[in-house]
């Protein structure tokens, strides 16, 4: 089983461990031991940045973007793939660590689940088949046409999650509000999410909204109120600024 080590013990590094910790074996490098206990505690094996070096190892960064000037003075050797997390870093900036090839990406906390939407670029061809597989162990990957996509991208794979929990609790709450109980209405709000994307694989989102829609029903009655408080513009809104 081949190793992957992951420096940082944050929420998406957890995340990714456990996407991956069926298919590889997975290193939690870390500053302190006591922030590593949870993890070590849970399986992970873990590793202190002075007893850590790069040398032929596929290391995922996925501390803080601030960190990386200062980790980067921490780190000896050069890494055979390296991938990144690091949001607004680009590939030129990560070139203070070496390694053989770099890849950035912006994966989603489901990737605990598997079920991450990763897009990604390399900066060059080496190690690609590696690299996919490695994104692909922990969900689906999406190789960008260019760097500059990148920020564009992390607000739907990286961000969009946020957004859409807002949906999911404001729907639930809706149930709630006309009289269902709390745990009935989240079921069904889970239910929602499952069915729709089973639809969203298939159909575009504008025919399906079309389907729901029938002609002075009672979904149009909901479209026009979330048309009239600007729901699509915020969404929108959103995107744009969570890619800057």
């Amino acid at each position: 089983m081949s190793s992957i080590y992951i420096l940082a013990n944050g929420v998406m590094a957890s995340a990714l461990a456990y996407g991956l910790k069926d298919t590889y074996e997975v290193y939690i490098v870390g500053r302190k031991a006591q922030k590593l206990e949870t993890l070590k505690n849970e399986g992970f094996k873990t590793l202190l940045y002075d007893e850590f070096e790069l040398d032929n190892k596929n290391v995922i960064l996925a501390f803080k973007p601030y960190a990386l000037e200062e980790v980067s003075k921490i780190l000896k050797g050069e890494a055979r793939i390296l991938i990144s997390v690091l949001a607004n870093t680009s590939l030129k900036d990560l070139e203070c660590i070496r390694a053989k090839n770099t890849a950035r990406i912006m994966p989603n906390i489901a990737a605990k689940y598997k079920a991450s939407t990763t897009p990604f670029i390399l900066k060059n061809e080496l190690f690609r088949e590696e690299i996919i597989q490695i994104l692909e162990s922990f969900g689906s990957a999406y190789e960008l046409a260019s760097e500059k996509q990148m920020s564009s991208a992390m607000a739907l794979s990286g961000c969009a999650p946020a957004f859409l929990s807002l949906v999911a609790e404001s729907l639930a709450n809706g149930g709630v509000h006309r009289g269902l109980d709390k745990e009935l209405s989240l079921k069904l709000t889970q239910g929602l999410f499952k069915s729709f994307s089973t639809l969203l694989s298939n159909e575009h989102p504008a025919f399906i909204k079309e389907s729901v829609c029938s002609p002075a029903g009672v979904s149009i009655r909901g479209v026009k109120v979330l048309e009239e408080r600007a729901v699509r513009a915020a969404f929108m809104e959103a995107v744009y600024i969570s890619s800057k």
